[in-house]
């Protein structure tokens, strides 16, 4: 299992996925602001990251580019980004950026786990 960051500004959001992850194994780091997320992953150094876009102090996407330049693009742990808005410019934006996987809000559990699963081990 790995160590995760989540990084999610509504509080039960962020809980209720800590929860799951917990009791699937993985160690879960929690954020609850884009300027917490890139504290805490220079602070942690986790195998994956789980990310909303939008947030207060600074948005999913400027987290993912302030990470790329802590860590350089080759050293880019999996980027997951978690979002309601899922027009294609904001997909395509994400990935252009280097998130592996974009996840729709409300996503399901068992399809959250399985891409987790996939990133980790792939």
């Amino acid at each position: 299992m790995g160590k995760l960051l989540t990084i999610e500004d509504d509080l039960l959001l962020r809980e209720t996925l800590t929860e799951i992850l917990e009791v699937y194994g993985h160690e879960v780091i929690q954020a609850g602001d884009g300027e917490e997320g890139v504290e805490m992953f220079s602070k942690t150094s986790p195998d994956l990251v789980i990310c909303d876009i939008n947030m207060p102090k600074m948005d999913g996407f400027a987290v993912l580019e302030k990470i790329k330049k802590l860590v350089g693009a080759g050293e880019l742990p999996p980027f997951i980004f978690l979002s309601a808005k899922t027009e294609q410019k904001n997909v395509q934006h994400a990935l252009d950026l280097g998130a592996v996987d974009f996840v729709s809000k409300p996503y399901s559990a068992p399809e959250l786990l399985r891409l987790i699963e996939l990133r980790l081990n792939g």
